[in-house]
């Protein structure tokens, strides 16, 4: 990747703590800062097996809170724990420029189906004898079927990265990840507005050298949607693979809701890059903060939006 990638995730871990170099990101030269959290784990008792016993526990509590009250700060983004190691807060971000292969599009025909320009093999769009462009049906992923016919979304990148390795062990938990606070524009229409995760960076402690690794790598990711006096689209079953979801919310134009990126089936994470789509034209991303769940494990390096 360009702007943040695993090569940069394993500098981080390098300067964090004495293991291989690990997976996690460097900070994105672009525009809107936010802060995130994670929030509630619904299914922590699933995962007994695989999380520290004490995660949860008041035991464990106390000792991220005495590690928090005698961390060092060193500056806005790293924090110093009891063990000399680097942490980064949670922090939020909206980067532009960044190049990934996702396609938005609101040209369809009057049956509703995507078609793109057709391309030769070297990739120069083919053309009619009268100089029209060739179109062809897409098959792929968008978000066409979302938005009115004839609107025109403005789809902006919202990022979210974090490293905390102060228990020297994974956080393992599913429920909210991150919390964002939506703010709906007073001129948006009636409709269903997508807000989807893209692109995933994770690690674990092990530096993605264990066994989980390939299910970090195989995350997968589900779209949660804004209803603006509309009703919810069905949301797809969650499997067994981990993923990210975020919550589908309702709202009305002028109303400001919270929207939950949830995660499930996490085999364990002390870091991560993390970055969605959203329709700028429809919704602003106000502010942002550690879910709840995540908030609870990692009480070093999150603050909830509550806070």
């Amino acid at each position: 990747m360009k702007y943040m990638n695993k090569r940069v995730l394993a500098a981080l871990l390098a300067v964090a703590m004495t293991l291989p170099a690990f997976a996690c990101g460097e900070k994105i030269e672009s525009g809107d800062d936010s802060m995130a959290e994670v929030s509630d784990s619904a299914n922590d008792s699933s995962k007994d097996e695989n999380s520290d016993s004490g995660a949860d526990s008041e035991s464990g509590d106390s000792q991220n809170a005495d590690s928090q009250d005698s961390a060092a700060v060193e500056d806005d983004g790293v924090v110093i724990d009891d063990n000399g190691a680097q942490n980064h807060k949670l922090v939020f971000e909206t980067p532009e420029n960044i190049e990934d292969n996702s396609i938005v599009s609101t040209k369809r025909a009057e049956d509703g189906s995507v078609y793109i320009a057709k391309t030769d093999i070297n990739g120069v769009v083919v053309t009619e004898a009268n100089g029209s462009e060739v179109t062809e049906l897409y098959t792929g992923s968008t978000n066409a079927a979302s938005y009115a016919k004839d609107y025109t979304p403005n789809i902006k990148t919202y990022q979210a990265y974090w490293l905390d390795i102060s228990k020297q062990k994974d956080f393992v938990f599913d429920g909210s990840l991150l919390e964002f606070e939506i703010q709906v524009k007073e001129n948006t229409p009636d409709g269903v507005y997508p807000v989807e995760v893209y692109f995933a960076d994770l690690s674990n402690y092990s530096a993605n050298t264990d066994e989980n690794a390939a299910k970090l790598d195989a995350v997968k990711f589900v779209p949660g949607y804004v209803c603006v006096n509309s009703e919810k689209p069905e949301i797809p079953a969650v499997g067994t693979d981990m993923t990210l979801t975020p919550e589908t919310v309702t709202a009305k134009p002028g109303e400001t809701v919270r929207m939950n990126l949830r995660v499930d089936n996490n085999p364990g994470l002390v870091a991560f890059v993390i970055r969605l789509h959203y329709d700028d034209n429809a919704i602003i991303i106000s502010d942002a903060g550690a879910g709840s769940d995540l908030g609870k494990h990692a009480k070093l390096t999150t603050n909830t939006l509550d806070d």
